[in-house]
Order: structure tokens, then C-alpha cells, then sequence
């Protein structure tokens, strides 16, 4: 597009298709690991399921431009539900390590309000208010982990001297 200098609606929908194909396939990536290391685990098929289940309807959506709101609706939660499912499937390659993890029930908690919102066209603001800090408190429990590791790298490294 920048080549050409022009912007169309067709060149517009390949480049919506190229970024929902690459989402699909980092969305697919995580499961599909853990399917090759751990056949049984059913998170894992479920999350590529519903993967290919959010790729299909926004691709229909993109291509087949549809002007149903329940339509967009329902592509937001599956796709939603892609995304959460393809985030728990990771840690279900050792079994048991999802029913322990807080940052997976903050995580299922968030996409279980936003679904429901998302359903119910819930406007009001204190319940999207709530989502929000139910989602907060999810970065911060993943990024809580990484802070520490890099803390104790710092330390050590300051205290060799």
C-alpha cells in the first residue's frame, strides 16, 4: 500500500487477513506445543479448536462484511475465549500446575466478565470498571514473577563485587 500509494477496501481486507492469520498462528502456537508434548491434555485441543473457530468468523466478518451486531458479538467472545484458552493451555504441559495458578484464575475471571458484558451489552461503567481491575491484577500477577527473577540477577550481580 505504501508502494503504490493507494488504499483500497480489498487491500485493506489482505492486510486485516494477514494480521488475524498471524494472530491465529501465535494464538495456535502455544497449544499446539503442548498437544505434541502432551497428547492427552484436552485444554490444549480445545484452545486450537477454538482458535480455528475465531479465525474462521473474523475472516467471515472481514470478507464477508456482515452489519449484524450479534454477529461482531459473537466473534469478540469466541475470539476472546481463543486467546484465554491459548493462554492456560500453556501451562497445562504438566498436570495440575492450572489449578494452582493465580494468574490463571485472574485471567479466566477477566474473560468471564468481558464475555458476559460483551453478551449482555452491559454499558454501565462500574462493571467494566471492575474488568478492569480484575485485568490489572493479572499483568501484575504476570509480571510479578519476571521482576523478581530480574531483582535477584541485580543483586547478585551487585553483590559479587
Amino acid at each position: 500500500m505504501v508502494v503504490l500509494g493507494e488504499y483500497t477496501k480489498t487491500r485493506g481486507r489482505f492486510l486485516l487477513t494477514a494480521l488475524v492469520l498471524e494472530g491465529y498462528f501465535f494464538c495456535s502456537l502455544g497449544p499446539a506445543w503442548v498437544a505434541e508434548r502432551r497428547s492427552e491434555s484436552q485444554l490444549s485441543q480445545a484452545a486450537l479448536t477454538a482458535a480455528v473457530a475465531a479465525l474462521a468468523l473474523l475472516l467471515t466478518g472481514i470478507w464477508g462484511t456482515p452489519n449484524s451486531d450479534a454477529f461482531w458479538k459473537s466473534a469478540a467472545i469466541v475470539t476472546i475465549l481463543a486467546v484465554v484458552l491459548a493462554y492456560l493451555a500453556v501451562p497445562d504441559v504438566e498436570p495440575g500446575r492450572i489449578a494452582v495458578s493465580f494468574q490463571g484464575k485472574a485471567v479466566s475471571l477477566a474473560a468471564g466478565i468481558a464475555c458476559i458484558g460483551i453478551a449482555g451489552g452491559i454499558n454501565w461503567p462500574p462493571y467494566w470498571w471492575v474488568f478492569t481491575l480484575v485485568f490489572m491484577v493479572w499483568a501484575g500477577a504476570v509480571l510479578v514473577p519476571p521482576a523478581k527473577y530480574l531483582g535477584r540477577r541485580i543483586r547478585k550481580r551487585f553483590q559479587g563485587r
